[in-house]
Order: structure tokens, then sequence, then C-alpha cells
């Protein structure tokens, strides 16, 4: 009774403070698990869908909101016993937006054979969580004595059956996600949704070919069908390519939407990947998308040798004889493939080091040839520029010497020359602020700075920018300063 008056206050507290907030169904929201810890939507999943043995995470944020969102986790362990039973153990937490539940999961298969390609699957989920208050918006009035408020907290036991039949690739599933419900705690008692939530599924593995090493690829389709008490019927479809290095998925359900997702796989073993749901219908446009991760680890697989009945073991070691002997033919065959691969990709390193080197000579050949020409006519240059004789004009500032130390011969701009370091070095600085490119050499001679704007071959040249206050870029004195090279 306490347990039926809380839901309707928290109902009646949620309505009035949220308006036409979407409520969620009291399910679990595991249609998408294609792949792995899909026990959680069927028991009988455990024993060949989770891929055992392996340990998987799967988290789903419902609609992405930072607090107080819908969340599920869902950590499972599955490990196969023998060719006929699996179980599986985990942790589950799910969070409907009213109710937290938090506890464990131990579930059991076991595999009816009946022909070589009929498989009858019998299995159970049993559920053990503490269940408490997850809306916290609801204050009640510390004046006003509510005793129903204090029981908060329930320890829940629910058994889930489930039953597939299996005929070669194809598979038809039904799983009763709440059966039979507990309720342990001081006023438990039987939960009066039992039997209510049943999910259908029908499904199909087609192989196909994707990579030359034969990795089981397949396509398998799922199309299910969960009846929800107070709730509409949710139908959906989910497809799932799955191949040795990663997977595709996508599907629509009636009240999520549309989902799409992808994985990776490491090494065979290691495997993660993600999920994101987008809802389509109208209650659903100012809900963010819903977000799933996953990861899990293989094992490895266990061993295979007596999985069809009545098949001998001595035949099987024969045939797992002839097998080894295949693949040591094979391995052979690729080492000697690898090795002519490795002949030829060192033929044509060599060859490609070989045209690199020859680019590189003719590179540094034609350098050597241009310096030749570009030093051949400066030499040129120079001996014309010495037989040049300048007549200097009246009170023309003109001086000419036959050698300086590392000048080249021609025709210097001089605009000042300094005997003191300090003033030297503030003039070349004030030139570079006006957006001039000073240059400067030292005469041993006289132990002077002198500071020039540019070289010319020519004396008409040097003159031009003189005159011309160095095409209007300098007002200050300008006289030239000749370097004949004898």
């Amino acid at each position: 009774m306490r347990k039926i008056l809380l839901c309707y206050l928290m109902a009646w507290t949620v309505i009035s403070v949220s308006g036409q907030e979407l409520s969620l169904p009291t399910d679990f929201r595991q249609h998408t698990l294609t792949h792995f810890n899909a026990n959680l939507l069927n028991a009988t999943y455990a024993f060949d869908w989770n891929a055992p043995n392996s340990i998987s995470l799967w988290t789903r944020w419902q609609w992405q909101t930072v607090d107080g969102d819908p969340t599920t986790i869902f950590a499972n362990y599955t490990h196969q016993i023998n060719p006929k039973s699996a179980f599986a153990l985990g942790f589950v937490q799910h969070n409907t937006g009213t109710f937290l539940d938090v506890g464990a999961n131990l579930g059991y298969v076991y595999v009816f054979h009946f022909d070589s390609d009929i498989q009858l699957m019998a299995g159970l989920n049993l559920f053990a969580f503490q269940e408490k208050l997850a809306d916290d918006r609801f204050v009640p009035d510390p004046q006003v004595e509510l005793p129903e408020l204090d029981a908060t907290n329930s320890f829940v036991l629910q058994f889930s059956p489930s039953v597939r039949l299996q005929v070669n690739r194809f598979g038809l599933g039904l799983a009763f996600e709440n059966a039979v419900g507990l309720d342990v705690s001081e006023d438990g008692g039987t939960n009066s949704g039992n039997f209510k939530i049943i999910t259908g599924t029908l499904s199909n593995d087609f192989p196909v070919s994707l990579f030359s090493n034969g990795d089981n690829s397949f396509v398998r389709p799922v199309v299910y069908m969960k009846s929800i008490p107070d709730g509409d019927t949710q139908f959906g479809i989910n497809g799932l390519l799955s191949t040795s290095k990663f997977w595709l998925q996508g599907g629509y359900n009636n009240f999520y939407g549309v989902s799409g997702g992808i994985g990776v796989t490491f090494a065979k073993s290691f495997s993660i990947g993600g999920l994101m749901e987008f809802g389509t219908d109208t209650a659903l446009n100012n809900e963010d998308p819903t977000i799933e991760l996953l990861a899990s680890y293989s094992f490895g697989k266990p061993d295979s040798r007596k999985k069809v009945v009545g098949f001998d073991v001595e035949k099987d070691d024969a045939l797992a004889a002839e097998r080894m002997r295949l693949e040591g033919e094979q391995r052979k065959q690729q080492e000697l493939t690898a090795e002519k691969e490795a002949e030829q990709e060192e033929a044509e390193r060599q060859f490609l080091l070989k045209k690199q080197q020859h680019e590189r000579d003719s590179i540094a050949r034609l350098q050597r040839e241009t310096e030749k020409v570009e030093q051949q006519r400066m030499l040129d240059s120079i001996a014309a520029l010495q037989k040049v004789k300048v007549e200097v004009k009246p009170n023309e500032r003109y001086q000419e010497v036959k050698s300086e130390d590392g000048l080249i011969p021609g025709f210097y701009l001089i605009t000042n020359v300094f005997g003191t370091k300090k003033y030297y070095e503030n003039f070349m600085q004030t030139l570079r602020k006006r957006g001039l490119e000073p240059k400067s050499f030292y005469r041993s001679a006289n132990k002077y700075n002198y500071v020039y704007l540019e070289r010319y071959n020519t004396i008409n040249e040097a003159r031009k920018a003189r005159d011309s206050k160095f095409f209007g870029k300098y007002t200050g004195e300008i006289w030239i300063f000749r370097v004949r090279g004898d």
C-alpha cells in the first residue's frame, strides 16, 4: 500500500512540476543489443550472441541529460560451460527517471539438440536489486508528516525466463522480462506487473565474405515486438553487420526513434563502439539524442570439438590434424609469397635510391655550373669597372680608392662617417626606423665606420640615386665613395 501511495504522490508531483514532460516505460531499454550483452534482451543470447567467453560493458544515456538522466549500465561476464550450456554474471543499474534499480544479474541457458540444424534453447535471468527513488524534485513540507515517504527503498527479486527456437541460422525468441517479481522488504509482496513485459524476436544470420581470411562475417536482421504495461506496444527492427575488424548497426523503434552505431575490434579480442538514437515522434522533438557506449574483451573461444552431437572425437582429431597440415602448407606458401614480395620491394627501393642519387648529382652539377657562370660574370663586371675613369664634377663630393678589404668594387652611396661606435649605432637605428636598410663597412686606414645606402656598378647610377635623394627616401647629405678593385 505504501508503494502504491508513493507512486501516486510522485506522479502528481512530477506532473505539477514538469507539465508535459515525457515519461519512460519501466522496462529495460535494451532493444539495440544485437551483438554484446544481448542476454539482457533474451537470456538465451548468452550462448552465442555474447561471444563467450567474454566480459562486456554497455551503458545508455537516455536523451543525454547530464543531471538525473535515465541511464542504464550493464556489465556482464559470459562463460560457456560446455557445448550445451552457458552462464552469465553481471552488474546492472537501471534508472527510469522515477526509480533507480541497482543490483546483480545471474543468467543461465541450456541447449536441447533435436537435429544437427534444430536447437531449442531455454534460459533464465535472475535480477536482485535495490530500488529507490531517483527523482528528488519533490521536497515535502516539514510541517506535514508523510510516513509513506520513509519507505523509499525496496529489495526486489525478478525472474525473467526465455526460450528460443533455432533452425540453422534462423531464430525465434520469446522473453518474459518480469515473469515473477518479489519485493522482499518488510512491506513487500508480489509485483503486480508480472508477465506484462513480453518480448518476441525474429532473427537470421546471413554469412557474407568481406575479407580473404574467412573471418565469419555476417549480416543479422532482427525484428522484435514488446508489450509494455500501461503503455503502447513497442515494435522495431535492427540490422547488424559484424566482421572480425568492425561492426555496423542501425535500427528503428516506434517509441525511441532511429539509431545507428559503429564499433571496431582490435587483435580479434578487444572491441569498443558507440551508438546514437534520435527520436522521431513529435513528443521527442525537444529531447537530445540518446547515446550508448560499449566495450568488450574476449578471452578466446572455448573448445569446439564436441559441439556437434554424436560427432566422434577421434574423427575430430583427424580433421584437426588435416586442418593443421593444410594450414602449415598455407603458411609456407604465404612465407614464399612474402619473400618474393620482400625481394621485389628491395629491388624497387634500390632503384628508387639510385634514381634519387642521380637526381641529386644532377642538381649539384647544375649548381656548380651556375656558380661558375655567376663568378665569371662578376669577374668580368669587376674588370670592366676597373677600366672606367670618373671625371669629378665641380663641387662634387667624391672619394676613390684602389681597394678596400672585404669590399666589392663599385660606387657606394655614403650618408655618414663615424669614429664613435655609440653615434654610429644610433644613426643606423634611426635609418631603420625610417624604413631604410642601411649597410656599413669599416676602414682600417682611418678607423672610421662608413654608412651607405646602396652599392652601384656605374657612376651614373650612383649619381642618379644621390641627386634624387635616394629616390626621395633620404633628405640628408649623400656623397659617393668608389672602390676600383685594382
